[in-house]
């Protein structure tokens, strides 16, 4: 019984649920409505919107293509530790709707997963370069797409698909940059952490080998 409950308890739940929580808003509009990035809403107070508007999608395409890679990604991560995955979500959630609010004054509303998934593919990325030979080169790989993909978008208005020609949605590119430093910064502040932990510890490692030897 207890096994069952463990192995329960180790399903990547969150994913589950924020992907779920994606489709609900999409198939039931009032709902959409209230979670989306509005700015005249965010400016009278409504500040749940610059977390929530990741979770809204315009059409089916725009959904579909937003969790080909952030339910993969949320997974990984998830699977691993589920506090790392929360706070990569919360991170670049904020990080996003505050850079949308303040950087496109000129933009009235906002939905979309893909700077949140930017961030962790960009934070898996960057944890795996410590892993063995193959897994490196394979991160390696992401991240030089992440970049190109960036570069791309920033110099030369590159779209990976156009959105604006099938359905009117533009590609927010100051929300993809937002997402890859969230995800860049999470993964700087943990291996500034780590660092640290492991040179607490072998200070005090000779400390602790003393107390365990007999005294005379």
């Amino acid at each position: 019984m207890v096994g069952t409950a463990g192995r329960l308890m180790r399903l990547p739940w969150l994913s589950i649920g924020i992907a779920a929580a994606c489709i609900v808003s999409l198939v039931v509009p009032p709902l959409g409505a209230f979670l989306i990035y509005d700015r005249n809403a965010v400016a009278s107070g409504e500040l749940w919107r610059l977390m929530t508007a990741h979770l809204v999608h315009y059409t089916d395409s725009h959904l579909v293509a937003n969790l080909i890679v952030l339910l993969p990604a949320m997974v990984f991560v998830e699977i691993d530790s589920r506090s790392d995955l929360l706070r990569v979500l919360i991170v670049s959630a904020i990080a996003i709707g505050m850079t949308v609010f303040v950087l496109e004054p000129n933009l009235s509303r906002y939905a979309g997963a893909s700077g949140i998934a930017l961030a962790l593919v960009t934070y898996v990325a960057l944890r795996g370069m410590a892993g063995n030979r193959r897994w490196r080169a394979v991160c390696a790989v992401i991240l030089m797409l992440v970049g190109l993909k960036l570069f791309a978008e920033t110099g030369f208005g590159w779209r990976w698909l156009d959105w604006e020609h099938e359905s009117g949605i533009v590609t927010v590119t100051l929300a993809h940059l937002a997402g890859f430093a969230s995800g860049l910064s999470v993964w700087l502040v943990q291996s500034m952490s780590n660092a640290e932990a492991v040179r607490l510890w072998r200070q005090d490692e000779p400390a602790l080998i003393n107390q365990g030897k007999p005294t005379v």
